[in-house]
């Protein structure tokens, strides 16, 4: 695979990671008042949108482990590197503990029923969460790499070792 062929593939997948999530507050946001006849939809629009997040995080992780171990291993150590891979992590928590819980529970509740504005609430906070974390990954890679003044290239361990 060729180094420039990875470089597009990730920012294909940095677009098709951001741009369902778009949509996915206003659908989570739906729930807390959606009929029975909505509910089934929504959910699987919901499920759609993280399938599509978490293929296209899969496509963001091995072309970024591709272009790491090809030309840039070095950028493990920079600021914006650790800071990316730190939201990453707040973003799989919530998805673990908050979002998907609430989706098992919301399927198997009536929207009526005792219950569903809880988990409803809970999975919109979740929703809201990982965009967030999307959009802060996204503001990094930008302030990486378009700005001229790269204040995230710095490496701690620079600053560590250079005092």
């Amino acid at each position: 695979m060729d180094y420039n062929f990875a470089q597009t593939i990730h920012l294909l997948a940095a677009v098709a990671a951001a741009g369902p999530l778009l949509f996915a507050p206003y659908l989570s946001l739906r729930l807390k008042s959606c009929k029975e006849e909505e509910k089934i939809l929504i959910l699987r629009s919901l499920t759609m949108i993280d399938r599509y997040y978490n293929i296209a995080g899969w496509g963001l992780i091995l072309s970024g482990i591709f272009m790491l171990w090809s030309k840039e291993w070095y950028r493990i150590f920079q600021l914006w590197f650790i800071l990316s891979v730190l939201v990453f992590i707040v973003d799989s928590i919530v998805e673990k503990l908050l979002r998907d819980p609430s989706n098992r529970a919301l399927s198997q509740l009536h929207p009526k029923a005792m219950g569903w504005g809880k988990n409803a609430a809970k999975m919109h906070k979740a929703v809201i969460i990982q965009a967030i974390c999307t959009l802060i990954i996204l503001l990094i890679m930008l302030l990486h790499s378009r700005l001229q003044i790269n204040l995230l290239s710095i490496s701690p361990l620079y600053l560590w070792f250079d005092s």
